[in-house]
């Protein structure tokens, strides 16, 4: 995202440099970030309920997910409204709406510093509703775990086109909904769908003959009795999950389709309905490229080498901090440094963006996120003790995913995908962003 927005800021995006239309489209980042989110945080009811054990607690799965994320966002809101917006927060109420992450509900409140905060916003309704998606999975039932997991699959599909749909209605000319409708929850559930989808093949109950995907179409496999749904899905589609290099070799090739006019305007242009769907659906399609391999049963290798490198490892830590500053770096070379916005150099200010941003994003993770992973990681470790079935809820979690778990070998934290791919059995851990991998073995799990 910050190359992304560096782009659009710099006026690269806008130019007919060759690059400037794929750099158009990495805001496809949202995308993957939201089905992670999806994936990781799902898995773990979606393995109690087939397993037919205890959801997790509800109570505590929010109170995690707050001390995830509300610390951080709160010090780099403080910042951003002070410095930048202090001349428009006239009442409680306009320092309220960002601090309370209700930024996508009121027009024009989209803070200066603090936009690509409408994801955070977006997100944390998901983390709201995920309870409840949980809920509706499980009270749709089946008498064994294959049934049930069949179901759960099923209302993946419908979220994806749910979401479709929703793109669809709230883009058209004809839509009484107001405009920021596009930066609401339900116009993203295809892209969480997405990562449901995933966490319930990942958790497809083992030793079964029927295919978690359209089992009649796979021919002559059916029946063998393979381990796992990965094993017994058509051919064509194990590409998406087996093959990393080829997966992610189509997830190029969608970005290229997608920074093609087919997909809609590149800059703040709306999209026509028709437009805002073909975008949305090939973001998904990417998404799932990226995902899937990385937690299906064929996803050492590659990704493991790659997820392991120490680069990789010290981003995947600091990623949070880099999300929620980089703008505030920017704004510092627009008005400190002299920069101009729409006709700057890319290159030189990338660089400067990025030198401000990481040893702040690194303070960041050292003073605000670390304690408060610590604290969550004690206080989660008193409760596991009086809390009935999370011995086994942690062993049904920890089961499968071979390349996330061949990632994190060492004590040192997480890299970026790998801190977000290894569920636990409690969906409290560090997400957006990366985290410990101590915090992550104290109770796996995620995510964005």
């Amino acid at each position: 995202m910050v190359v992304h927005h560096v782009s659009f800021l710099s006026g690269l995006t806008n130019s007919f440099a060759r690059p400037a239309a794929v750099l158009a489209r990495l805001d496809v980042g949202v995308a993957i970030f939201f089905a992670l989110s999806g994936f990781l945080l799902y898995r773990p009811f979606v393995l109690a309920a087939i397993h037919g054990q205890p959801s997790p607690s509800v109570r505590r799965y929010l109170w995690h997910r707050g001390l995830r994320i509300l610390p951080g966002y709160w010090a780099m809101a403080v910042v951003a409204l002070a410095w930048l917006n202090i001349d428009y927060l006239r009442s409680v109420w306009d320092w309220a709406i960002p601090v309370l992450l209700a930024q996508i509900y009121q027009p024009l409140r989209l803070p200066v510093g603090m936009e690509q905060t409408w994801s955070l916003a977006t997100e944390a309704s998901f983390y709201l509703a995920l309870p409840v998606i949980a809920v509706i999975a499980r009270r749709m039932g089946g008498r064994n775990p294959l049934q049930r997991a069949r179901r759960h699959l099923t209302l993946g599909v419908v979220l994806v086109l749910a979401g479709l749909t929703w793109n669809a209605y709230v883009h058209g000319p004809d839509s009484p909904l107001p405009g920021l409708a596009v930066l609401w929850l339900p116009a993203f559930l295809d892209w969480f769908g997405v990562g449901i989808m995933l966490a319930v093949l990942a958790s497809w109950p083992a030793n079964r003959t029927s295919s978690a995907f359209l089992g009649g179409l796979n021919g002559g496999d059916a029946g063998r009795g393979d381990e796992d749904p990965w094993s017994a899905t058509p051919r064509g589609l194990r590409v998406f999950t087996f093959a990393p290099g080829t997966s992610w070799l189509i997830a190029g090739a969608l970005l290229w389709i997608a920074s093609t006019p087919i997909a809609g305007p590149r800059g703040v242009d709306p999209a026509t309905p028709v437009e805002s769907v073909i975008e949305h659906l090939v973001f998904l399609l990417i998404a799932w490229c990226v995902i899937a391999p990385l937690v299906g049963p064929g996803s050492g290798g590659v990704p493991r080498a790659l997820l392991g490198q120490p680069v990789v490892r010290f981003l995947g830590r600091i990623s949070y901090g880099i999300f929620l500053w980089h703008l505030l770096a920017l704004e510092v070379c627009f008005r400190l440094l002299g920069f101009t916005r729409m006709n700057s150099s890319f290159w030189v200010l990338l660089v400067l963006t990025l030198a401000l941003t990481i040893p702040v994003a690194t303070a960041s993770y050292h003073l605000i996120e670390r304690p408060t992973q610590r604290l969550r990681r004690f206080l989660a470790g008193r409760r596991d003790r009086h809390r009935p079935g999370t011995a086994e809820t942690d062993r049904l979690v920890g089961a499968s995913l071979p390349a996330l778990q061949g990632a994190t070998s060492g004590p040192t934290p997480q890299p970026a995908l790998a801190a977000r791919l290894e569920p636990s059995a409690h969906p409290a851990g560090p997400q957006h962003e990366g985290g410990d991998r101590d915090e992550q073995q104290a109770g796996r799990e995620h995510h964005e």
